[in-house]
């Protein structure tokens, strides 16, 4: 009979040893939320969870972009308006010069209003801007028909743009089809007045075109922003799945755990008694 080694209880200490670092990793686990706190934990997961983090900031990136263009517009759209307002007011003023029964200094005095329309409407094209870009005066567009573009990322895979348009309302871009500009219209003449409410209308109807285009443009950018916003949201239900805790799960096998590991503690006191045991036995034999 050999008494050297205690194998039932080296047997009880593998074991014990195995519970440790299970009930540490169930109180890891519980602790951070996560199922992986490592690569050793589960290679191949974790590597699928960081290439959907990755694209999940590149989602993020481009709901930034998205919502980016949405308030450019938005500002865009508010100047707009206040150039149509204005435009209304300069055709009401144009029309009641038409009068026949207005005065020289009356007309005189309509004009000096109309001028000062005209340098709102200038200054609206000048200033209105978003992070330092200019929206309503590019230089590049001579003719609104014809407006310059803006890109703007609205996908995470290379080569998703959208193109924004960008034009110029400046009054002595906006014209009738004859080419008479806003800035040069002067209704002291009843000639002056007709050909101010063809270069008025143009104007106007310019002016709610390009209103239209960014509307319509608002639109998509925050469809798109939605359609987008669903995809990342995709992405971080799938990343949880693969990597956060389930709690009740952790919290029976840290249970689990502890209960083995004090059933070890206690056979191992019981296991190294063995050989004591076996030689007050053999010593009663003698």
């Amino acid at each position: 009979m050999r008494l050297n080694h205690n194998i039932s209880s080296l047997s009880i200490y593998n074991g014990y040893k195995k519970n440790l670092i299970n009930n540490k990793s169930a109180i890891e686990r519980l602790s951070t939320g996560i199922k992986i706190n490592s690569a050793k934990d589960n290679p191949n997961k974790i590597g699928q969870s960081e290439q959907m983090r990755i694209q999940i900031k590149s989602l993020q990136a481009v709901q930034r972009n998205l919502q980016d263009g949405v308030s450019m517009l938005q500002t865009a759209d508010g100047a707009l308006q206040e150039v149509n307002n204005t435009l209304a007011r300069i055709k009401e003023l144009s029309v009641s010069a038409a009068n026949g029964t207005k005065s020289e200094s009356e007309k005189e005095i309509i004009q000096n209003e109309i001028e000062e329309m005209k340098k709102n409407i200038d200054d609206l094209a000048n200033n209105t801007e978003f992070n330092g870009v200019k929206l309503l005066c590019d230089e590049r567009v001579p003719n609104n028909k014809y407006p310059m573009y803006k890109n703007i990322v609205v996908g995470a895979m290379q080569g998703e743009q959208s193109r924004i348009p960008s034009f110029n309302i400046r009054t002595e871009i906006l014209k009738d089809e004859k080419g008479n500009t806003l800035k040069d219209i002067d209704i002291r003449t009843q000639k002056g007045v007709n050909s101010a409410l063809e270069v008025i209308d143009e104007s106007i109807e310019t002016v709610s075109n390009i209103r239209s285009r960014y509307g319509a443009m608002q639109n998509r950018l925050e469809t798109t922003a939605e359609n987008i916003g669903s995809n990342e949201q995709a992405f971080e239900r799938a990343v949880s799945n693969l990597i956060d805790s389930d709690i009740a799960l952790e919290m029976a096998e840290l249970a689990r755990t502890q209960i083995l590991n004090d059933s070890s503690l206690a056979l191992i006191s019981q296991s190294n008694n063995l050989p004591k045991d076996a030689l007050r036995i053999l010593e009663r034999v003698r």
